[in-house]
């Protein structure tokens, strides 16, 4: 039989509020790679396709080396781009729900923290400390 997977929450005062799940709170490389989506690929390969035509069309001299270089670049831009597309979605900033179908969700959840008026906060005292119940001391 399967266990159930228990959750822990954690006050997530002071990082952003996501809007759906975390998948995977610290994702590596890997992790980002194996988990593009194909419209990530197309993206990619669009991306690459579109900088080695206009190097292409505007290198005239020499149009192969001017092409390829402007291939490297877009290469460059459309990784950074894929990758911090594919990150959101396993850091919950974006939409997850193919990742979370498919990797599941992480252990541990932030709690949705309300944050009041942002606009004309409240004064906070610089050390909290919870109220002290005085029924436990004898």
């Amino acid at each position: 039989m399967a266990e159930e997977q228990k959750y822990q929450y954690f006050d997530a005062k002071y990082l952003d509020p996501t809007k759906y799940p975390i998948v995977n709170p610290d994702p590596s490389v890997d992790d980002v790679i194996k988990s593009m989506r194909t419209s990530d690929y197309l993206f990619f390969a669009g991306t690459m396709a579109g900088t080695w035509t206009y190097g292409f069309l505007l290198g005239k001299p020499v149009r192969g080396p001017t092409a390829v270089m402007c291939a490297s670049a877009g290469f460059t831009f459309a990784m950074f781009y894929t990758m911090q597309n594919v990150r959101g979605r396993l850091l919950g900033y974006r939409e997850n729900a193919k990742e979370v179908k498919k990797w599941g969700l992480a252990p541990v959840q932030p709690r949705a923290y309300d944050f009041g008026d942002r606009r004309n906060p409240t004064r906070q005292p610089m050390i909290s400390t919870p109220p002290l119940n005085w029924d436990n001391y004898d």
